[in-house]
């Protein structure tokens, strides 16, 4: 009995030892079976050709640094009192659209009507006066100058837009006593805008004076070519940052909105299939492409997505090779 369970223990060792060895030699390929090349997935028997085809293209692509920034307005206006006076009325409220010389705040203009009246009437007196020879020049000009001071102490009491464009802030109501240079009211030019945006010292010869570059603005979409139009003349020592601006015109955008400065710096090589081309399952991503007559699936890596629709391989694909896509990606 010792001998048997011995023998049984010996042939028990040997088939496992037998199995082991032939799953080694079978994923060596050893039974005819071919290897896994690196970068492949084994392709299930059969795998059909795909309707729809692309070739892998090289082409280049701009090397790009982003520079965040913030929308200003090139044309602001601070609408401020001249004299000391009740606000009596503010005509407009922000995010109004006003036009050129439309009314924005009336102040309390009692006295100075009353004043201008007086001018007026002296001033018409006066001249009938020097008409029939009864009053000197000198007293028609005092007149005059009366008259014309009266009618701009009148006038500024009524505060108009300098531009055309829209309210930013309103600052008094009703009832505020305005003050000789007190910000009532602030008027931008939503079609003149810049991006103020702060750079690294080492971008300065990208972003000098005339240089082509592209402004974002992402809340509204849009991006769009400009050109820098300011440098700053001195660098700020302690970030070793400059501060660029650049005029844009953008649909939607407003002042204070967040936006981007995209900077080119260059070109690089990449390779692109259409993104529809790319398979992914999980961290996976894979292209079914034609190789010795027959369809494969490989394993990719993709990169950046461009807006013609393709997107860049890192790996997995050297170019010129045909790819299957997707029927969706038409």
């Amino acid at each position: 009995m010792m001998r048997d369970d011995g023998r049984r223990r010996l042939l028990g060792r040997g088939t496992v030892a037998v199995l082991v060895a032939g799953v080694i030699a079978w994923a060596a390929g050893l039974f005819g079976g071919s290897r896994v090349e690196p970068g492949k997935l084994p392709a299930p028997p059969g795998l059909a050709a795909p309707a729809l085809t692309a070739t892998a293209i090289r082409a280049a692509a701009p090397i790009e640094e982003e520079v965040v920034g913030t929308v200003a307005a090139r044309r602001r206006v601070v609408i401020a009192a001249q004299v000391a006076a009740r606000v009596t009325d503010v005509a407009a409220q922000v995010g109004d659209a006003v036009r050129t010389g439309a009314l924005l705040v009336a102040l309390d203009d009692r006295d100075a009507a009353a004043r201008y009246e007086e001018a007026r009437a002296r001033h018409a007196r006066v001249q009938g006066f020097l008409a029939r020879q009864a009053a000197t020049a000198e007293q028609m000009e005092a007149a005059e100058s009366a008259f014309t001071q009266a009618r701009v102490a009148l006038e500024h009491l009524r505060l108009l837009a300098p531009i055309a464009g829209v309210v930013a802030e309103r600052l008094v109501e009703p009832g505020d006593m305005a003050l000789p240079g007190r910000p009532l009211v602030v008027v931008f030019d939503p079609e003149a805008l810049r991006l103020e945006a702060t750079a690294r010292e080492g971008l300065a010869g990208a972003l000098a004076t005339g240089s082509a570059v592209e402004v974002e603005v992402p809340a509204t979409g849009a991006r769009v070519p400009a050109v820098v139009g300011e440098v700053l003349p001195a660098a700020d020592p302690r970030s070793r940052t400059i501060e660029v601006r650049v005029p844009f015109t953008a649909p939607g955008a407003r002042p204070g909105m967040f936006g981007r400065l995209r900077v080119k710096l260059g070109e690089r090589a990449t390779v692109r299939v259409p993104a529809a081309a790319v398979v992914r399952v999980g961290q996976l991503e894979t292209v079914v492409l034609q190789t010795d007559g027959e369809w494969v699936r490989r394993l990719v890596t993709t990169g950046a997505a461009f807006a013609d629709g393709s997107v860049e391989i890192l790996s997995g694909l050297a170019g010129g090779e045909i790819v299957g896509v997707a029927a969706s990606g038409r």
